[in-house]
């Protein structure tokens, strides 16, 4: 209530609370604990459901407003780390649909996620407009770059 922010609780991938993030209702300002090692966003609910196609953000907002249009994501809370990728070559999970921000960190973030994964993966890279983050988009835009994709 003092922040006029959203409260998110984030759990690991064997579903265990890791931490709770903040967003701003005012801006896209997010608060993070730092000293954390960040866990992948909605991993847990994926493994749960078996789910094998997953679409990967760089923020939670950004992922849930994915599963609003009814496609299953998580959020890396940024780019992804080295903490992120290993979880996710353990998860089993190997066909991943980037969709990180049309600005130059996802560019590399995406070519980081690409580097860091197994060759066995399948990943298809969206090209997001430029300067714009997935909860700019309309549902009809980006059923419309998925379809372009070929998804």
């Amino acid at each position: 209530k003092s922040r006029n922010a959203i409260t998110f609780p984030v759990y690991d991938e064997k579903h265990r609370l890791v931490m709770v993030t903040a967003r701003s209702v005012n801006s896209k300002r997010f608060w993070i604990p730092s000293g954390v090692d960040k866990p992948v966003y909605l991993l847990d609910y994926i493994l749960a459901n078996n789910i094998k196609t997953v679409y990967v953000c760089e923020s939670q907002i950004n992922a849930l407003y994915m599963w609003s249009l009814g496609y299953s994501a998580v959020g890396l809370f940024g780019t992804g780390s080295q903490f992120q990728f290993e979880i996710l070559k353990k998860s089993g999970i190997r066909n991943f649909v980037l969709l990180f921000d049309g600005d130059d960190a996802g560019r590399k973030g995406a070519y980081r996620f690409r580097k860091n994964m197994p060759k066995d993966c399948f990943i298809t890279d969206i090209l997001l407009p430029a300067g714009k983050d997935v909860n700019d988009l309309s549902a009809e835009e980006i059923h419309k770059l998925l379809v372009t994709s070929n998804l």
